[in-house]
């Protein structure tokens, strides 16, 4: 006897009961989620663009300190506090920078989106359908 070596399609696990309680709430639950996607959305949306600005603007700054870092080397005489003050600077710049992840700041909207996706789709609950939540 010989076996497919095409892998299959895994299969969805059928829907189990789940606490009486919990699944009659589920439904408003759902519908109380969407209703403050709707609200926050547009809200990130329009930061998002600040957001990026702050960026453009963050780059700037770190592109023109390691052009004055550069211009301290080159000098004949560099004093010590000038020039570990502007790395020190750029230090603080390129930090911000790294911390600042605009995705991970605007995107708790998609992932309550997955999220809610997912909840529909495991436990068939309905009341979310009225909001385009795929768009």
């Amino acid at each position: 006897m010989r076996r497919s070596t095409t892998p299959q399609a895994a299969q969805k696990p059928a829907p189990r009961p789940i606490n009486p309680k919990f699944k009659s709430r589920l439904p408003g639950i759902m519908a109380e989620i969407c209703d403050r996607l709707i609200v926050i959305e547009p809200a990130i949306e329009q930061i998002n663009e600040q957001l990026r600005e702050f960026l453009d603007y963050l780059e700037f700054e770190i592109v023109k300190t390691e052009m004055e870092i550069k211009q301290i080397e080159w000098m004949d005489k560099v004093e010590g506090p000038v020039l570990s003050d502007a790395r020190a600077w750029l230090k603080e710049l390129q930090q911000l920078k790294s911390d600042f992840n605009v995705e991970a700041m605007t995107s708790p909207p998609r992932t309550i989106r997955s999220m809610v996706d997912r909840v529909r789709d495991l436990f068939g609950v309905k009341g979310c359908e009225v909001f385009d939540l795929t768009a």
